[in-house]
């Protein structure tokens, strides 16, 4: 079973994504998984389950971008165990399922 650890500031949130087709992650309310983190856009990335199994993270034409293990990407990438994700500094940790 797949899930985030999301760590801002001194919260940690572990989200199972069991049953989650595509969570939204921004700075809006209205997203799925919404952060505080300032440089964050308010639709900033999504994290969807890929056609293959496991789950790909994709930049929604944030302002600021989004990193991959400290680098940025340009449209989706597959998303592999231990992966994270950083938002204007929300670190998003994958694990996949075994």
């Amino acid at each position: 079973m797949a899930k985030l650890i999301v760590r801002e500031a001194d919260q940690t949130l572990l989200i199972d994504l069991e049953g989650e087709e595509r969570l939204i992650v921004g700075r809006s309310h209205g997203c799925e998984l919404p952060i505080q983190a300032q440089r964050a856009s308010r639709r900033h990335a999504e994290i969807a389950s890929s056609a293959e199994g496991g789950h790909v993270v994709r930049d929604l034409d944030s302002t600021n971008g989004t990193l991959l293990n400290g680098a940025p990407f340009p449209g989706s990438r597959p998303l592999r165990d231990g992966d994270v994700i950083d938002i204007g500094g929300c670190l998003i940790t994958y694990h996949g399922a075994p």
